[in-house]
């Protein structure tokens, strides 16, 4: 596999740092095992030839290797299966570094033949796996880019429960529609939303519609509280908070500035956009016809204005 030369400016960079002295590329051999049954970390080529730091991952089963991917800074063993476990054999993940913490994740069943089931996306570095006994339960970063005007670095991630299902990853939906919202919460949730809001519109002013100009940094109080919510199957409540909170027309009147509803419907569109909302089937959750019709259902007056 080639690696292209952009990724490395990363070694250069290390031979640059102070620290260099103290960093080694990661040794290549079988990262895991198991009987006649390994996961490899191999070399990778790029453009310019052999790079110590550029690393792939393989599978081995008897005297037949199977390459899964490559390119990677680093690679790691996140889970494997103990007796009387349920799930693939292993579970581990390419990482290819940078700020966007791109990965690839494989899950490897090695019997009766190998099957791989893989995700790669930005954010993976974040993957965590319950180590403890039993079937394979992690977690799996839900992220929301460059909403209104974020820069990269401010993506807001909702970590989703995930379980093995069908030789797949599948959503953990009792443990997503576990959380609930108690109204002093949804109060709480209000008045920090209305703060970050108000604040927009005060730079924005006097634009009468809120929604574009984006913010400059960014909502990502906002943008989170709702992703929250949308996630947990209450997108019926993150929309009514949306609205709760949305700023007014400065004080010269008491009129809500516009743009709250193409606000909703640029948000809706991110997180369906988002490669784990079609995954991890996330349409079940209830509500989400209100997130896949982009905010076009009419909005249901539940509870007063505050």
């Amino acid at each position: 596999m080639i690696v292209r030369m952009s990724w490395l400016v990363f070694p250069a960079l290390l031979m640059a740092s102070p620290a260099a002295a103290e960093y080694h590329p990661q040794p290549l051999g079988v990262l895991w095992h198991k009987g006649n049954a390994a996961i490899l970390v191999t070399s990778c080529k790029t453009e310019i030839g052999d790079d110590p730091f550029c690393h792939g991952l393989a599978l081995r089963k008897g005297g037949k290797v199977r390459q899964l991917g490559g390119g990677y800074l680093r690679a790691r063993l996140l889970w494997s299966r103990k007796a009387g476990g349920a799930g693939p054999d292993v579970l581990v993940l390419g990482e290819s570094g940078g700020s966007g913490g791109y990965g690839e994740l494989f899950a490897v069943t090695f019997s009766p033949k190998p099957a791989v089931a893989e995700y790669s996306e930005e954010r993976l570095d974040m993957v965590e796996a319950d180590p403890s006994a039993g079937p394979l339960r992690l977690t799996l970063p839900f992220d929301i880019e460059y909403f209104n005007g974020a820069p990269h670095a401010g993506a807001v991630i909702v970590q989703i429960p995930t379980i093995w299902r069908n030789g797949d990853f599948a959503a953990d939906m009792p443990a997503l529609l576990a959380r609930h919202f108690s109204a002093s919460e949804i109060d709480f949730r209000v008045l920090a939303l209305r703060e970050e809001l108000a604040g927009w519109a005060e730079d924005a002013y006097p634009a009468g519609s809120l929604y574009p100009p984006q913010s400059s940094g960014g909502t990502p109080v906002t943008v989170r509280a709702l992703l929250e919510m949308i996630l947990s199957g209450h997108a019926d409540q993150a929309r009514m908070l949306l609205h709760n909170a949305w700023p007014r027309s400065h004080q010269r009147t008491d009129r809500p500035l516009g743009g709250e509803e193409a606000f909703w419907k640029a948000l809706c569109q991110g997180v369906v956009r988002e490669p784990l909302w079609k995954r991890l089937r996330l349409s079940r959750l209830p509500h989400a016809d209100i997130v896949e019709g982009g905010g076009e259902r009419r909005l249901i007056r539940s509870s007063p204005q505050r």
